[in-house]
């Protein structure tokens, strides 16, 4: 079966603010069976220009289940902390 992926690649404008985001989506991410596969860490920039300066990836089972969460209310209540306080882009995309 293929798995679900959530990437995202931002700038994080206000850290202070920012974590409340990033401890509370840990824990939704968690409910919907995600796990973190990257989240930060040192980039090395082969090719092209990024939109942000931390990379994240959290597996699903299914593209679904990162639609189902990615959707839920409990993301919903959280998402405008994400989106206040970094710049960047995130997509839900299936793969193996």
């Amino acid at each position: 079966m293929k798995k679900g992926y959530i990437i995202g690649q931002i700038t994080i404008t206000d850290p202070k603010k920012y974590q409340r985001y990033a401890s509370e989506t840990e824990k939704i991410i968690k409910k919907f069976g995600g796990r973190y596969l990257i989240r930060g860490g040192n980039q090395f920039i082969a090719e092209g220009k990024p939109r942000g300066n931390r990379d994240v990836v959290v597996e699903f089972d299914t593209l679904e289940k990162a639609k189902e969460f990615y959707e839920s209310e409990e993301y919903a209540k959280i998402i405008d902390i994400r989106k206040e306080n970094s710049t960047g882009y995130i997509l839900l995309v299936e793969g193996y």
